[in-house]
């Protein structure tokens, strides 16, 4: 073969060797989660508590308006922030978020 075939020929094999190299990392990535169980998804929720003033933040900023009242309370079996707000767009909104994670459970407006 003369020198060029050969240099691209190297370079090719290289070059499908590191991309074999990035798959076969992913796959053994994914291996380590159980069979049956969900990825944990780091942007759905932070997972670790949150206290009520971060609760009135995240409801603040989801519906401008006027905290009423923020308070312990319980929703769909979970322990929740419940915050109150006479929100700018003229609604009542209640708006809870889990205790333990951070995750919004439920938003209604009167």
């Amino acid at each position: 073969m003369n020198k060029p075939v050969t240099f691209c020929s190297a370079a090719f094999l290289i070059i499908a060797a590191s991309l074999a190299g990035t798959t076969s990392a992913a796959d053994s990535k994914a291996a380590t989660t159980p069979p049956g169980a969900t990825p944990v998804a780091t942007a759905a929720a932070p997972a670790r508590e949150i206290t009520k003033e971060q609760a009135v933040e995240m409801a603040v900023k989801a519906h401008p308006g006027e905290v009423t009242k923020a308070y312990q309370d319980t929703k769909k079996g979970k322990q929740t922030w419940e915050v109150k707000i006479n929100g700018s767009d003229g609604k009542k909104w209640e708006v809870h978020y889990e205790i333990k994670t951070g995750a919004l459970i439920s938003e209604e407006s009167k």
